[in-house]
Formats: C-alpha cells, sequence, structure tokens
C-alpha cells in the first residue's frame, strides 16, 4: 500500500488530500484519485488530528495515530470499494491543525491539495471552511475544493454508513 517516499526530491507531481471520514472527504478521495491519475502523480492521504507537532514517522507513536492511519486505508475502501493498484500511494495521520499542516506538507508549487467541502452538518461544515481558507491563503500550489454531490447532502443527514456511498457516488 505504501510505495515510495512522496518527501523525496525525485517524486514528481504530489497530490494530496484530507480526510475525516464525512461524505464530503470521501468524495474529495474519489476526485483525488481521478487527479493523481490525470498528473501521473503521487497520492498522498492524510488523516489530520488535532493536537501539536505534525508526525510523519509513525514508528513508536501512539496508538491514535495508527489507528487514525489504519482508518486512511479504511477510506478508500469506502469510497472505491478496494485501494487503487495502479497508483503510488501513502497514508499519513499528523496531529496539528489540518489548514496548516497540508500547506506545510504540500510545499511545492506544482503539488495540488484537495478537499472536501459542503458537508449539511455545523460543525463539519466550519471546520471544513476554516481549513480550505487557510490552505487557498497560504498554500503555494493549487487548492481544489470537491463538494459533496447534491445528491448526497440530504443523505448525509440520515445515518448512511459511508461504505454504503460506493453505490450511490458516479464513478
Amino acid at each position: 500500500m505504501d510505495a515510495g517516499d512522496p518527501f523525496d526530491e525525485t517524486t514528481g507531481f504530489r497530490v494530496f488530500v484530507a480526510l475525516d471520514g464525512s461524505l464530503a472527504s470521501l468524495a474529495a478521495l474519489r476526485r483525488a484519485v481521478g487527479e493523481a491519475r490525470l498528473r501521473d502523480a503521487h497520492l498522498v492521504a492524510v488523516r489530520v488530528l488535532s493536537g501539536s507537532g505534525a508526525l510523519r514517522d509513525l514508528d513508536g507513536c501512539d496508538e491514535d495515530l495508527q489507528r487514525a492511519r489504519d482508518t486512511v486505508w479504511t477510506a478508500f475502501e469506502e469510497a472505491l470499494g478496494q485501494v487503487p493498484e495502479d497508483l503510488d500511494i501513502s497514508a499519513m495521520a499528523l496531529r496539528g491543525g489540518a489548514g496548516a499542516t497540508l500547506v506545510d506538507l504540500a510545499d511545492r508549487a506544482d503539488d495540488l491539495i484537495v478537499l472536501g467541502v459542503g458537508d449539511p452538518r455545523p460543525l463539519r461544515r466550519w471546520r471544513a471552511r476554516v481549513t480550505a481558507r487557510h490552505c487557498v491563503a497560504h498554500a503555494g500550489c493549487p487548492v481544489l475544493a470537491v463538494p459533496l454531490p447534491h445528491h448526497l447532502r440530504a443523505l448525509s443527514r440520515t445515518r448512511l454508513r459511508p461504505r454504503d456511498v460506493d453505490r450511490l457516488l458516479p464513478d
């Protein structure tokens, strides 16, 4: 699953996608996979936990970070049915503010940050806006905000399980 070091200087294009377990982030993941294929880029899926100290190396880190990293791989299964085998993909779990962490990671002009926005739940919508605004204001690369598909907005208010999303999102 983990393929290569996305921070190696020889790595070409990189696409970063922020995951938080919401339907909007799963829609962003689907779009990020498509963008990575178009650009022949390394896809870096990132789960940011609140706290301080962005940690790239999870060896010896606390169990929360390892569980968060595992949820990144689960997100691929929920959004796509499986982890794409045709892409170089890295999963990261970090502590910090989501926007600042993504901007720090995507430090090249040819990187791309993909964010899910449009969740109808007030707290998630507020957090997504804060993250998106920070990334747009501070990133040195393009930022792509992926809205929650219209037909999923009403469903996100129900008790829909994320793994059920696969059959609802277009390929």
